[in-house]
């Protein structure tokens, strides 16, 4: 299967699966579950759509779901970031005060 898929196809799914697997981790092991569940819902959408536009849908539509599904990815894991770093702040912030 892998045969059927450039190169550069399979250097980003693997790079976009590896990701998805840090944040994933980084959510279980998180205290701020709660906050970080829209953020990885993007996230994992984002994987999802882009996945069925690289394997199921070719062409140009496939092209579409594509860049549909790591724009959402992208959102998604700027987003998350964001929250993190603003818990990380906040928690540092009232610690020392």
């Amino acid at each position: 299967m892998a045969w059927e898929y450039y190169g550069d196809a399979l250097i980003v799914t693997g790079m976009l699966t590896t990701m998805l697997i840090l944040v994933v981790l980084s959510f279980l092991k998180s205290l701020y579950r709660r906050k970080l569940v829209f953020p990885l819902t993007l996230v994992v959408m984002g994987y999802i759509l882009f996945m069925v536009g690289l394997a199921f849908v070719r062409g140009w539509d496939g092209m579409g779901w594509s860049l549909i599904g790591f724009g959402l990815y992208v959102i998604g894991l700027i987003t998350y970031i964001g929250v993190v770093i603003y818990q990380w702040v906040k928690a540092r912030r009232t610690s020392n005060s």
